[in-house]
């Protein structure tokens, strides 16, 4: 069978943090007028079925590597993901970034990231075969707190907006829910935090399909709580690990001061038991790692238990107009 005339093969990788699928595709490779439509097409399941996909382009003048960034529910290109960069760190780590789109740093490394959220650092580092990325997603804080975080009530229950993101404590739920149902997301409480999620959509210009759920009843002693991100429910989209929600969770701990330890503590590390399936808690852990100055974060990088690459090869996208 040929390829369709208007259609494109390019190389991709796929991977996962947690569960939150990536795809990345070569910058500069699809047509611009056309660019974000045909990612979201292969972002869908008939395609590479992921959450996001990263568009990586060949380092610039500075050496840093380009990337824009598409969600797949929100359907625009968004300003940060947290499992894409980790999902990138593991394709710079293995080599298998420059391997298959055929530029890029390769093995460990310290690379800079342009993205439109800002200068994105990440701290590549390769032992015994295996890679560890630590992201710093700083930047991304400071977009959350120059757009703010308050408390609001949306549905009768108390939540917080930190930034675009929804945030919502597990506990505040425990009057309309039992604690069983809210770590499953049984139907009803999907139903009801896709309910909160649209009058917060229709209240806050700022607003995004970017939502965090959180507890600080961790199942291990060696975390201080339970993350699931149900970012678009009525599309099914619920991320089991997401590093610029893990940055939101923090943000609201500092606001609510519900950090442990001093409040004068200048480094603090943060462990959060996420990922594995779209419920609250999970068997990897997300860790942030926050510097702290005058009871404010002043710097914060992320790192996650379970990075994975799991497939690459060409995809083929349609780049006419129908």
């Amino acid at each position: 069978m040929g390829r369709p005339d208007g259609a494109l093969e390019i190389p991709f990788l796929k991977g996962h943090m947690g569960g939150n699928t990536i795809a990345l595709l070569p910058g500069g490779s699809l047509p611009p007028e056309r660019e974000l439509e045909t990612v979201l097409t292969a972002l869908q399941d008939t395609h590479l079925g992921c959450h996001e996909a990263g568009l990586v382009s060949p380092p610039s003048g500075s050496g840093r590597l380009p990337l824009k960034i598409v969600g797949r529910s929100s359907r625009k290109y968004i300003t940060a993901c947290g499992g894409l960069t980790q999902v990138l760190g593991a394709a710079i780590g293995t080599g298998q970034l420059a391997e298959v789109f055929g530029f890029g740093p390769s093995g460990p490394s310290q690379v800079v990231l342009e993205t439109d959220a800002g200068a994105v650092r990440l701290s590549v580092g390769v032992s015994d075969g295996s890679v560890r990325t630590e992201t710093d997603l700083t930047a991304f804080l400071e977009e959350v707190l120059e757009s703010g975080v308050e408390e609001v009530r949306l549905g009768g229950t108390r939540a917080v907006r930190a930034g675009k993101f929804l945030v919502v404590h597990a506990d505040d739920l425990l009057d309309r829910f039992t604690a069983e149902e809210i770590v499953a997301l049984v139907p009803r409480v999907r139903l009801f935090l896709a309910e909160l999620q649209a009058e917060f959509l229709d209240r806050y210009p700022q607003a995004s399909l970017d939502f965090a759920v959180y507890d600080l009843h961790p199942k291990r002693p060696d975390t201080l709580g339970r993350v699931v991100f149900p970012h678009w429910l009525p599309g099914g989209h619920v991320e089991p690990a997401c590093g610029t929600g893990t940055v939101a969770v923090c943000a609201v701990l500092v606001f609510q001061g519900l950090l442990p330890g001093p409040s004068a503590s200048r480094g603090l590390e943060l462990r959060f038991e996420s990922g594995g399936g779209p419920d609250l808690g999970g068997p990897d852990t997300t860790t942030a790692l926050l510097e702290m100055d005058a009871g404010n974060i002043r710097s914060i990088r992320f790192s996650h238990s379970l990075v994975e690459l799991t497939a690459k090869g060409r995809v083929m996208l349609e780049t006419n107009e129908r």
